[in-house]
C-alpha cells in the first residue's frame, strides 16, 4: 500500500493542498512547510522500511527467546537497528525539502497566486524573470546552506549511526 502510495509524485497533490490551503485560509509560509513534507516523507519511510528488514533474522530470532517485547523490545533494539537507516532518509528528505521549496513557495491556483516568503520563492521569482545574477545568489546561498548543515548536523548524526548503533 505504501508503494502504491509513493507512485504518486508530491507535486500531483500540492493541487489539492492548495486549495485546502486557500478554503481554509492557511498562509503559504506555513503551507510550504506542509508541501515539502509531502515531498520528503517517502525518503525517510522507504529508508526506515529498508532498515527494518534488514535487521538480521536470527537476532529477532533472539529477543522473541529471549521474551523481550513492548517498549524495551523497540528502545533496545528495534529503534537502535533502523536508526542509521533513518539518518539517511533524513538526509536524503533534507535534500529533496531543499528541492521542493523552490516548488511549494510559489503557487498559482485558479485566480489565488501564493507566495511564501523563503529561499525557494526567491529562485522562483529570479527564474520567472530571467535575473541570472538572482539565480545564481538564490542558488549558491541554498548550496551553503545545505553544506553548512550537511557538516553540521547530518555529518555527525552519520557517524554516531555508523559507529554505535551500525549492526
Amino acid at each position: 500500500m505504501v508503494q502504491v502510495l509513493a507512485s504518486f509524485p508530491a507535486n500531483f497533490v500540492f493541487p489539492f493542498a492548495t486549495a485546502t490551503f486557500i478554503a481554509l485560509g492557511i498562509s503559504l509560509n506555513w503551507g510550504a512547510i506542509v508541501l515539502m513534507a509531502l515531498g520528503a516523507q517517502w525518503y525517510i519511510l522507504f529508508n526506515v522500511i529498508a532498515g527494518a528488514q534488514a535487521i538480521p533474522s536470527d537476532l529477532r530470532e533472539a529477543m522473541t527467546n529471549f521474551r523481550i517485547s513492548g517498549w524495551l523490545r523497540w528502545r533496545r533494539f528495534i529503534l537502535p537497528a533502523i536508526f542509521p537507516s533513518y539518518v539517511t532518509g533524513g538526509i536524503t528528505a533534507a535534500g529533496g525539502a531543499w528541492n521542493a521549496s523552490i516548488v511549494a513557495e510559489v503557487v498559482q491556483y485558479g485566480n489565488h497566486h501564493l507566495t511564501a516568503t523563503g529561499l525557494g520563492a526567491y529562485i522562483t521569482q529570479a527564474t520567472a524573470t530571467g535575473d541570472f545574477p538572482k539565480i545564481l545568489v538564490g542558488i549558491s546561498v541554498m548550496s551553503i546552506y545545505v553544506v553548512a548543515l550537511n557538516r553540521l548536523f547530518w555529518r555527525r548524526l552519520y557517524t554516531l549511526a555508523e559507529t554505535r548503533y551500525a549492526l
